[in-house]
């Protein structure tokens, strides 16, 4: 009933544009029963996505789950803890679009597919992708297995082409740093400053990696 009558009260004061931002900065939530690590692990992606990894704090995830800060830790050991788990979580749905996009493409069709479905994805989930490459200075087991998933699709890929191991490894990376370089310009806005289609400039890039992939090919 309280909680129903606060919502009231809010609606007369925030119009519904506002309620949204109202909600990233401590609104009221329902609080959710029989809470347990996936419903926390999901709550802190839509939090997350809906306010920005900068405001992804434990304080904040309880507000957006009804319950008190202290009892967070009954399904988390630590707030690092946590990030490391959603992170692998995204790391886990950028692979799964990925893989889907490249299924049943091969070596250069499956390239572009690949780079392209990476980029649109980052785009729109840019906040979720900002735990990923935060979670990059931490060494630990779950980090690896979040870059091995990421960086299974690129494999997929380049295991087309006639390149021996170390080289595949070589152009993942520059795979790597294509994509993630362009996206973070890109969504700082570096490339305003010219009244060129950004999907054009994306395109050169990869058309260069091809033709420098076609050459280190073996026969």
């Amino acid at each position: 009933m309280i909680i129903h009558i606060l919502t009231k009260l809010i609606s007369l004061v925030y119009n519904a544009n506002d309620i949204s931002f109202f909600n990233c900065f401590g609104g009221v939530d329902l609080p959710r029963s029989g809470l347990n690590r996936e419903l926390v692990a999901d709550a802190s992606i839509a939090l997350i996505e809906e306010c920005g990894a900068e405001f992804f704090t434990v304080n904040e995830l309880a507000r957006r789950l009804g319950v008190k800060p202290a009892s967070m830790y009954n399904h988390i050991e630590s707030i690092e803890s946590l990030t490391g788990e959603v992170g692998y979580r995204i790391g886990s749905m950028i692979r799964d679009h990925l893989l889907e996009a490249i299924a049943g493409k091969h070596r250069d069709e499956a390239l572009f597919a690949l780079c392209f479905e990476f980029r649109n994805y980052v785009k729109a989930h840019i906040e979720l992708y900002k735990v990923i490459m935060g979670m990059q200075k931490d060494k630990n087991s779950l980090t690896e297995k979040t870059c091995g998933q990421l960086i299974e699709p690129i494999l997929a890929v380049l295991s087309d082409y006639k390149l021996t191991e170390n080289e595949i490894m070589h152009w993942q990376r520059i795979l790597r740093a294509l994509m993630d370089g362009f996206i973070t310009h890109e969504h700082a806005g570096e490339f305003k400053h010219f009244p060129l289609d950004s999907n054009d400039t994306y395109k050169i890039a990869l058309e260069a990696v091809i033709v420098s992939l076609h050459s280190a090919e073996k026969e």
